[in-house]
C-alpha cells in the first residue's frame, strides 16, 4: 500500500508540474500549490522531488528555464532541502548535453552562495557531505572538460564548462564558512576527501599536458588559481595571535629559573621531564628552536657566575658539562627531521654575541667554560670538530679578558667534574663491583682495600665532585645502592684479631655517613625507591629516624623497641673511664639503642642526677670513634627537641654543641685515629644541615612570625628579581622557604596578586614569566591552588578589587593555561624531588580525604553522575537572541554515559570544576569581563595547541562554544570554532558546524544593516 501511494503522489506531482509548465506559472504560485500537495508527501518522497524536476527540465540539448526556476524557488523556501538538490544535481556528470551541465553549474554556484545559512536550518553535517562532494563534483566536470579540450572537441562548450566549474570551486574557496564545513566534512566523510584530492591531482595532470593553444590565458589562470587554492582547501584557519607577546627577554627569565630548579634542588632527575616543559615553553611562547638553545646556553652559565663556591658549583658545573649535552641529544631525538647540529651552531653563534657572559664565566670558573663545553658535545657527536673549531676561532676572536695564565692554586669546577664522570663509571662498574664479587670469600682483605678506595673519596673535594658527577648522569642511586650494601656487610664486627673488627667498624662507619649525607642533599627518595635494599638496616634506620623534610619523625611512631641490657653497656662504655668496645659488636643494635643510651643521660642530667662534665665526657666519647653515633644521637635530640618548649630546648641543644666541637687528642686514641678528620668533617656537615632544617631558631635564618611578615618578604623578594631581570639562587632558596611555611594557597594568591598589580604590557609580560618559572619550586600544588582557588576568587570578585581586564586577563590566562601544560606533561614521568621543601605545600583537607576513600571503596563513579545532571541541566540553553535556536544540536547527540578523563587525577578534577565555572559566567544574563575572560582562555589554550589543547578542551561542556557565540558574536572567527571543537567526535562537527552556521548567518545580517 505504502508503494502505491508513493507512486501515486509522484504522478500527481509530475502532472501538477507539467501543468504549471504548460500553463507559464510563475515560481511562486508553482510554490504555493506544491506545497499544498506536499503536505500528503512522506518525507523520502519530498526528497525525489528534485530529481523529477531535473528529469523534466532536462529532457532535450538544452535546459528548460522555467521549470529550473521551480526547482531554485522550491530550495530557497525550504520546500526541500539544499542537501536533496545537491544529489540530485551530481547525478549529471556527462558533458554530450553541455549546456545543460553549464546551467546546472549556475543553479548549483548560486546556491552555494546562501549554503551557511542553509545549514542553519537543515542537517548540517549532510549539508557539510554534500558540499565536499558537489565541490569534488565540479572537479570532475572541469577534469573532463580539459581532457576534451586536449581532444579538440567543441571547445567553446567546453570551455564555458571549465570555466563555470572554476568559478563554482573558487567561490567555496572564498567564503570562510564554506572552507569551514569543508574542514568538518573532511573528517566526517573522510573517502570523500581522498577522492577529492585524487580528483585534484587528475586536473592537474591533464592542465600540466594541455597545448597553450587550447585555452585562453584568462581560463589558465583561473584554473591555476583553484588548484593552488584546493592544496589548502584543508587547512585550518589560523585563529588571532594573544595581545601579550613574549620577548626573549621574558623567556630568559622563565628558561633561567627552570634550569636553576632543575640543576640546584632536582639533580637527580632525569632530562626527559626538562625537555618536555622547554618544549611546551618553546611552543606557548612562540621561540625558535636556535634561541631556545642560545637561552639555555645563556641560563646555564649565568647559574654558574650566580652560584656560591661549593656544592652549588658543583651542581651547576655537572649539569651544564654533564647533563646539558645529554638534553640537546634528547632534543635531537624528539625532532629526528632537524638538523640539530645546524641548530646548535646558529644558536652558539647568537650566544657568542654575549662576550661579557662568556668572559665573566671564564674568570669565576678559572677555565676556558666554552672550549670545554664544546669538547663534550663533540663526545656526543652533536657538533663536529669543523664546527667546534670555527666557534673557537670566533671565541678567542671576540673575547676582551685578560690573557693572564690559569691560578695553579685553584682547581677549575668545570674540569673536575669532567675528571669525576670517568671516575664515577670506573668506580661502579670495576672497583666496587669487583670488592662486592670478593667481599665473601675473602673478607678481611677486602675490607681493607674498600676502605682505601672510600677514604680516598673522601680526601679533598673528591665526595663531593663524585656525587655532582653521579647525580647530573643518573648514576647516583647506583653509587648509593653500593655503600648500602658494603654498610650491610660492616653491621657486626666478626674476626681474629681487634684490627680486624676495627676495620669493620670503620667500614660501617663511613658508609653510613656518605650515604646519609646522600639522602640529606638529594632526598631519602634516591634510597626508599629501590626495593632491593628496603629492608637494609640503613634504609629503615632514614624511614623511622632522620629527619627531612624540614620536619621531625614521630618518636612514638618509632616501631624499635630498646633493650635494657645493651642501653646500661652502652651507658658505662660512654662514661668516664669506659671505652667502646669493637669487636663482635652488631652496630645497627648500637645505633638502635644508643638514642635510650642518651635520652637516660639527658633525664638524669635534667634531675641534676649528673653534671654538666659528665655529660660533655661521654659526648665526647660517644664522637671518639664512631662518627655516625653522633648523626645518630643528633637525630634524635632533634626530634626531641621539636616537641619542647624553649625553655626545656636548653640541655638538648647544649648535647648537640658538645657533639659538634672537636674532638681533642686525647679522646682520640691511635687505633681509631685513622682517617678522623675526614670522617669527623662529614659528620659535623650532616649535624649542622640536620639542626639548620629543624631547628631554624639556633641558625642565622630570619625568623618569619606572621602572614604580613611572610606577605612582606615574598613581595620583596619579587619585586627585586623583576627588577633585576632574573631569578638568581639565593631569591629562589628565599622564595622555597617562603612556599615551605606559607603553604601553598598563600603563595600562589600573594604572587599572582603581585602579578597583576602591574598595568602595562611590557611590564605584565616580564611579570607572567617570572611567576610561572618561580611555581617549577612545586608545579604541581602551585597549580591546584591556582585552579581550586586563587583564579576562582578572581573571577567571583572575591579578591583582587581592580578586575581582570585585558592586559591583566590575558596576563593571568597566559599562567593559567602554561602552568596547566606543565603539570600534564610532568604526568608520564616518575617524580624524584630532590629538594627538601617539596612536602610543603598544600594540604588536603579531611573532607577530601573522605571523599575519595568513599569513592575508593564503593567503586562508585560520583563524578559521571555529577557530570550527567550537569550536562542535563544546561540542556535548555538556546541561542536564540537574532532568531538564533540550537535546540536541535543537543537533542540530537549521542551524550556519553561517563567522563573519558581519569576523574580521580586532581588535575583533572580541578579542570573539571574551573570549567563548571566558566559555565556558570557565560550562562549568566549579564555579559561582563569575565564572559570575555573565558574566551580568551579557550584562545590561549588553541594558541599552545597540539595533544595539550585538546587535553585542556575535553573538560569544555558542548553548550558553551554555542552559548559564547550568543554573548560575544564578533569576537568569534571560523579558525576559533574550527580550533576548539573536536573534530574527533561525532558531537563535537555537529555543533562546529552549527555554529559555523550561525556565525555566518550574523556576519551576513551584519553587512545589510
Amino acid at each position: 500500500m505504502t508503494t502505491q501511494a508513493g507512486e501515486k503522489n509522484m504522478s500527481s506531482m509530475k502532472s501538477l508540474l507539467m501543468r504549471a509548465w504548460r500553463e507559464r506559472w510563475s515560481d511562486i504560485q508553482w510554490g504555493i500549490t506544491v506545497k499544498r500537495l506536499l503536505t500528503r508527501f512522506a518525507e523520502a518522497e519530498m526528497c525525489n522531488l528534485a530529481d523529477l524536476i531535473l528529469q523534466q527540465a532536462l529532457v532535450g540539448t538544452s535546459p528548460n528555464t522555467l521549470v529550473l526556476s521551480y526547482l531554485k524557488h522550491v530550495q530557497s523556501t525550504q520546500i526541500i532541502t539544499t542537501a536533496s538538490v545537491l544529489k540530485s544535481v551530481m547525478k549529471y556528470e556527462d558533458l554530450a548535453r553541455p549546456y545543460c551541465i553549464k546551467s546546472l553549474l549556475e543553479l548549483v554556484t548560486g546556491m552555494l552562495a546562501k549554503i551557511s545559512s542553509h545549514a542553519y536550518s537543515e542537517d548540517s553535517i549532510a549539508l557539510c557531505k554534500t558540499l565536499q562532494q558537489t565541490v569534488n563534483w565540479a572537479l570532475q566536470l572541469a577534469y573532463r572538460g580539459l581532457q576534451s579540450l586536449q581532444d579538440n572537441k567543441q571547445a567553446a562548450e567546453y570551455l564555458g564548462i571549465v570555466d563555470r566549474s572554476c568559478d563554482l570551486v573558487a567561490m567555496v574557496m572564498k567564503s570562510e564558512s564554506s572552507k569551514a564545513l569543508m574542514y568538518i566534512a573532511k573528517f566526517e566523510d573522510s573517502e570523500s576527501a581522498r577522492q577529492l584530492e585524487q580528483t585534484e591531482m587528475n586536473v592537474r595532470g591533464v592542465f600540466n599536458q594541455l597545448q597553450p593553444a587550447c585555452i585562453t590565458a584568462q581560463l589558465k589562470e583561473k584554473v591555476e588559481g583553484i588548484l593552488k587554492g584546493i592544496e589548502n582547501i584543508y587547512v585550518i584557519p589560523t585563529t588571532s595571535q594573544p595581545s601579550v607577546s613574549m620577548t626573549t627577554r621574558s623567556v630568559l627569565s622563565t628558561v633561567s629559573v627552570m634550569l636553576n630548579i632543575e640543576a640546584v634542588l632536582n639533580p637527580t632527575n632525569d632530562v626527559r621531564p626538562i625537555m618536555e616543559q622547554l618544549i611546551l615553553l618553546e611552543r606557548a611562547k612562540k621561540v625558535e628552536r636556535t634561541d631556545l638553545y642560545c637561552l639555555i646556553l645563556r641560563a646555564c652559565f649565568m647559574g654558574m657566575i650566580d652560584s656560591k663556591d661549593g656544592t652549588e658549583e658543583l651542581k651547576w658545573a655537572a649539569f651544564t658539562y654533564l647533563k646539558l649535552p645529554l638534553l640537546f641529544a634528547k632534543f635531537s631525538q624528539k625532532s629526528p627531521l632537524r638538523d640539530c647540529s645546524k641548530d646548535l651552531e646558529t644558536a652558539f653563534e647568537k650566544f657568542l654575541n654575549y662576550v661579557p657572559l662568556l668572559d665573566l664565566t671564564d674568570s669565576k670558573c678559572n677555565c676556558d667554560c666554552l672550549s670545554l663545553f664544546l669538547k663534550k658535545l663533540c663526545t656526543h657527536g652533536l657538533l663536529s670538530d669543523a664546527q667546534c673549531k670555527k666557534l673557537l676561532a670566533r671565541r678567542m676572536k671576540d673575547t676582551q679578558k685578560p690573557k693572564t695564565p690559569v691560578q695553579q692554586n685553584q682547581q677549575p669546577s668545570a674540569s673536575l667534574i669532567l675528571r669525576a664522570e670517568p671516575t664515577v663509571a670506573s668506580i661502579l662498574k670495576v672497583q666496587l663491583y669487583n670488592i662486592l664479587q670478593t667481599l665473601d670469600a675473602d673478607y678481611s682483605k677486602s675490607q681493607e682495600s674498600l676502605l682505601g678506595i672510600l677514604f680516598h673519596m673522601l680526601s679533598g673535594r673528591s665526595f663531593e665532585l663524585i656525587l655532582a658527577a653521579a647525580a647530573a648522569t643518573g648514576k647516583l642511586q647506583s653509587f648509593a645502592m653500593k655503600m648500602i650494601k658494603f654498610n650491610e656487610f660492616a653491621k657486626q664486627a666478626s674476626g681474629d684479631t681487634d684490627q680486624a673488627a676495627q676495620t669493620t667498624a670503620l667500614l660501617f662507619d663511613i658508609t653510613f655517613l656518605m650515604v646519609c649525607h646522600i639522602a640529606q642533599l638529594y632526598g631519602s627518595e634516591i634510597i626508599s625507591s629501590n626495593i632491593e635494599c628496603a629492608d637494609s638496616f640503613f634504609a629503615q634506620w632514614v624511614k623511622r629516624c632522620l629527619p627531612e623534610d624540614g620536619k621531625a619523625k614521630c618518636l612514638d611512631n618509632n616501631s624499635f623497641q630498646p633493650d635494657p641490657l645493651k642501653v646500661e653497656s652502652l651507658l658505662q662504655q660512654f662514661n668516664a673511664g669506659g671505652e667502646l668496645k669493637t669487636s663482635h659488636t652488631k652496630w645497627q643494635d648500637v645505633c638502635n639503642n644508643i638514642p635510650f643510651t642518651v635520652q637516660e643521660v639527658l633525664y638524669a642530667w635534667e634531675h641534676g642526677a649528673i653534671m654538666r662534665d659528665t655529660v660533655r665526657t661521654m659526648m665526647g666519647n660517644i664522637k671518639s670513634k664512631l662518627c655516625c653515633l653522633p648523626v645518630v644521637v643528633v637525630s634524635w635530640l632533634c626530634t626531641h627537641i621539636s616537641s619542647l618548649n624553649s625553655t626545656a630546648r636548653m640541655k638538648p641543644l647544649q648535647m648537640i654543641d658538645m657533639l659538634q666541637q672537636p674532638v681533642v687528642h686525647s679522646q682520640t686514641p691511635d687505633t681509631a685515629n685513622q682517617y678522623y678528620s675526614e670522617r669527623s668533617t662529614l659528620m659535623n656537615n650532616i649535624i649542622l644541615k640536620m639542626a639548620a632544617d629543624l631547628l631554624p631558631a639556633t641558625t642565622n635564618k630570619t625568623s618569619l612570625s606572621g602572614k604580613s611578615d611572610l606577605h612582606a618578604t615574598l613581595k620583596q623578594t619579587f619585586l627585586a628579581s623583576y627588577r633585576k631581570g632574573w631569578l638568581s639562587i639565593q631569591a629562589l632558596h628565599d622564595l622555597e622557604q617562603l612556599y615551605c611555611t606559607g603553604g601553598a594557597e598563600w603563595f600562589c594568591e600573594t604572587l599572582v596578586k603581585e602579578m597583576l598589580q602591574f598595568t602595562r604590557v611590557e611590564e605584565l609580560e616580564h611579570a607572567v614569566a617570572l611567576v610561572s618559572a618561580i611555581f617549577f619550586i612545586d608545579m604541581d600544588q602551585l597549580t591546584l591552588s591556582l585552579l581550586h582557588s586563587t583564579l576562582p576568587q578572581i573571577l567571583q570578585g572575591m579578591s583582587f578589587k581592580p578586575g581582570i581586564v585585558d592586559p591583566r586577563g590575558r596576563a593571568l590566562i597566559r599562567l593559567c593555561v602554561f602552568c596547566i601544560g606543565a603539570t600534564h606533561t610532568m604526568k608520564g614521568f616518575p617524580r624524584v624531588p630532590s629538594s627538601p621543601m617539596k612536602s610543603g605545600g598544600k594540604k588536603r583537607s579531611r573532607r577530601e580525604v573522605e571523599i575519595e576513600d568513599i569513592e575508593f571503596g564503593t567503586g562508585e563513579a560520583r563524578p559521571s553522575k555529577i557530570r550527567k545532571t550537569q550536562d542535563e541541566a544546561h540542556q535548555q540553553i538556546t541561542l536564540d537572541a537574532e532568531g538564533f535556536n540550537l535546540d536541535l544540536i543537543y537533542n540530537r547527540e549521542e551524550t556519553p554515559s561517563s567522563p573519558t578523563y581519569d576523574v580521580k587525577d586532581p588535575l583533572n578534577k580541578a579542570l573539571a570544576a574551573l570549567f563548571q565555572l566558566f559555565t556558570d559566567i557565560v550562562t549568566d544574563s549579564c555579559i561582563s569581563p569575565k564572559t570575555g575572560f573565558v574566551l580568551s582562555f579557550l584562545e590561549e589554550t588553541i594558541h599552545v595547541g597540539g595533544d595539550f589543547s585538546r587535553f585542556i578542551l575535553q573538560f569544555m561542556p558542548k553548550t558553551m562554544v554555542p552559548q559564547l557565540l550568543k554573548m560575544l558574536p564578533d569576537d568569534f572567527s571560523t579558525g576559533f570554532i574550527l580550533n576548539v571543537c573536536d573534530m574527533n567526535s561525532a558531537a563535537g562537527r555537529r555543533i562546529a558546524a552549527k555554529v559555523v552556521s550561525h556565525h555566518a548567518l550574523y556576519l551576513s545580517r551584519q553587512k545589510t544593516v
